[in-house]
């Protein structure tokens, strides 16, 4: 069984040195706050003094220490490696490999080296971890000891030091794999104790919690019932136990109290004042119970830890692949730029596998600004905007110049179509522009692992992007300039002639009906039609068109009495209706413009262009060696990849080790 947690041990040195990773390790993590006798729990499970003391901040780097049983074969080699018959226990760092310490005050001098070297020489802390291996005869076990909580920084320490802490505390104990160890000192009231907090935030079921109770030994006398209750677990809700010790005082440590003499006072202390419990608590006790948890939350967690390491592999291998160095630099050059040919195709045409179910995107989002938000702001157009009664009146006035102006002056109407109709061009000219930069974004959500490896090289990431921006500004430019010219024909060259205008004016103009061509009528001859209803009704329809087109031809000459209220009326009606006319046009025919024009044509000549463009230029001016060029960090990134991956594989051969025990 304790050969499982050495198993462990050598997960946590494959995945020391490559530093960063997200791998969740069946550990157990130390909690407490300063002084709160942590590190004395520690010495006491390894039978050594070797922790840094003072005050202040002493631990400022995780130390992942890891106690393991030897063999008498290794205590042989060992003998005779220093030439010492006397050694009983030795440690040894992972970055310092090949040197044995069978000094344990040198083992603290280069726990403070390593610390300084890597938190900095001030009051700093790291996120870097010390691992330190103890080889002893007492128990195969794995702790990770994390600085002691403080809220007031002190010396030069930084103001946030307390932040910092904490968010190192919680990187290591929000891990699901994690055992706590929570630190509680048995003179102070457990509901303000700073570990139990955080084990709580993190373990709210305290489910893998385990409590220690320290400074038993200083407590009053009359509080021993008190602390009775509290080691039972009356008063601290966590299902992992709770455990008293009694650790060195710092008499004993000035006095250098044996580790051996230190357990036998423990002993006789916790007999003496817990005579009914007192074989449920101390440090050999607690040492045996983490030991069992922790192979128990090994075997436990080794399905998740197993798919973990498995889930990482396959992500790091395609993370590799994209990050590799091409064979042929030709063929990768021409795959490349065909693969993104495709992928922005099939992000646009909707042909994509991973499609997003959170936001509209590729020809979606185009579709989507062509015929809603364009047609839409279209619709909201007023006819009539910026144009009063008054001004028409004046329109009316300065058209008519020195002579009499006819029932419907056209020159005034012209004016007033144009004006209206130029309120079309903006939203249209609009609409290309959005499609255009929605078209440059959806390269941005083409397929991820082609824009990965684009931003590995910059040359080639700014000659394809500079291909699309080229192609769309030029079909832009044109684009725009053909549907002004198309507004613009429509508004010099009014057609009130045609049938479809003609229908709009028996339709929607209601008013001018009703108020003036009663007039009008009454003074032409009407022809009353036999026949029924339907035909009735026709024959109306048509008899009004005769009249409108007599009216906006020109050629009646109506009685001067009539009131230029009344041509005011007539010159809105006629405008408006002429606008909707048109405008029903152009809402139909813009978004089939900007399709056709833009995003077929764009979807047609990309590859084209992409071979043209670039592919064929590098093959003349032979230059792939100098586009293929990395970006700056991509070299380290390939390293680090692969030295993940490494350690990944090496990780699951070890954990075929575990399989015999689970």
């Amino acid at each position: 069984m304790e050969s499982l947690i050495q198993i462990i041990n050598k997960l946590q040195d494959v995945f020391a040195v490559v530093g960063e990773h997200k791998i969740d390790l069946p550990q157990i993590v130390v909690v407490g706050s300063q002084s709160s006798g942590k590190s004395s729990v520690l010495e006491s499970l390894v039978g050594r003094s070797f922790l840094p003391r003072g005050t202040g901040i002493v631990t400022r780097a995780p130390l992942i220490l890891q106690m393991i049983r030897y063999s008498n074969t290794d205590l042989e080699d060992m003998i005779k490696l220093k030439k010492n018959h006397n050694i009983k226990c030795w440690a040894s760092f992972l970055h310092k490999p090949g040197t044995i310490y069978d000094n344990f005050d040198e083992v603290r001098y280069e726990i403070e080296n390593r610390t300084d070297v890597l938190a900095g020489a001030n009051k700093g802390i790291t996120h870097d971890p010390i691992v330190l291996k103890v080889f002893t005869l007492s128990y195969d076990l794995t702790f990770v000891d994390l600085p002691g909580i403080t809220k007031v920084p002190v010396g030069d320490q930084p103001e946030d030091i307390d932040e910092q802490i904490q968010e190192l505390i919680f990187k290591y104990v929000q891990q699901p794999n994690s055992i706590i160890l929570a630190v509680v000192t048995a003179n102070t009231d457990p509901s303000t104790s700073e570990s139990l907090k955080i084990a709580r935030k993190m373990d709210p079921e305290g489910a893998r919690t385990i409590a220690v109770v320290t400074k038993l030994d200083l407590i009053d006398k009359g509080t021993i019932q008190d602390t009775t209750e509290l080691l039972c677990g009356h008063k601290i809700p966590v299902k992992l136990g709770i455990i008293g010790v009694v650790n060195r005082s710092q008499k004993d440590i000035n006095d250098n109290k044996s580790m051996k003499e230190t357990l036998k006072s423990e002993k006789d202390f916790l007999r003496m004042n817990y005579p009914d419990i007192y074989k449920k608590h101390g440090n050999k006790v607690l040492a045996k119970k983490l030991q069992d948890i922790l192979v128990k939350h090994i075997k436990k967690t080794y399905p998740i830890l197993h798919k973990n390491l498995q889930d990482t592999k396959i992500r790091l291998e395609n993370e590799l692949k994209t990050i590799q160095t091409p064979d042929s630099k030709v063929s990768f050059i021409l795959g490349l730029l065909k693969n993104i040919n495709k992928s922005y195709c099939d992000t646009i045409l909707g042909n994509r596998t991973d499609v997003s179910d959170k936001i509209i995107m590729g020809g979606a989002r185009i579709s989507q600004i062509i015929n809603e938000e364009y047609l839409e702001k279209v619709n909201k157009i007023d006819p009539l905007f910026d144009l009063t009664d008054e001004q028409i009146g004046i329109i009316l006035l300065n058209t008519a110049g020195i002579t009499n102006s006819s029932f419907v002056n056209e020159k005034a109407l012209e004016n007033m179509v144009c004006r209206q109709l130029n309120n079309l061009i903006e939203p249209s000219m609009s609409s290309v522009e959005f499609v255009r930069v929605e078209m440059l974004k959806i390269f941005d959500s083409i397929d991820e692992n082609l824009l990965e490896t684009l931003k590995r090289f910059p040359r080639i990431n700014s000659d394809v992007r500079n291909v699309l921006h080229m192609m769309l500004d030029d079909k832009l430019t044109h684009l725009k300039e053909f549907i002004k010219s198309y507004i613009e024909t429509h508004q010099t060259c009014l057609n009130t002639t045609n049938p479809n205008f003609l229908f709009q004016l028996v339709r929607s103009s209601t008013e001018m009906q009703d108020s003036n061509i009663t007039a009008f009528m009454s003074n032409t001859n009407k022809t009353k039609v036999g026949g029924n209803d339907s035909d009735e009704k026709e024959d109306e329809k048509q008899l009004k068109i005769q009249h409108f087109k007599q009216m906006l031809s020109g050629l009646n000459d109506l009685d001067g009495t009539i009131e230029t209220s009344k041509q005011v009326k007539i010159h809105k009606c006629l405008t408006q209706c002429y606008f909707d006319f048109i405008r029903e046009i152009i809402r139909d025919f813009v978004p089939k413009r900007i399709h056709h024009k833009i995003v077929k044509l764009v979807l047609n000549d990309f590859e084209h262009e992409l071979d043209e463009k670039i592919f064929s230029s590098y093959v003349i001016n032979q230059s792939f060696d100098e586009v293929l060029i990395e970006e700056e960090g991509i070299v380290e990134d390939r390293e680090r990849v692969g030295q993940m991956l490494f350690a990944v594989n090496k990780a699951l051969n070890n954990m075929l080790e575990i399989q015999c025990f689970t």
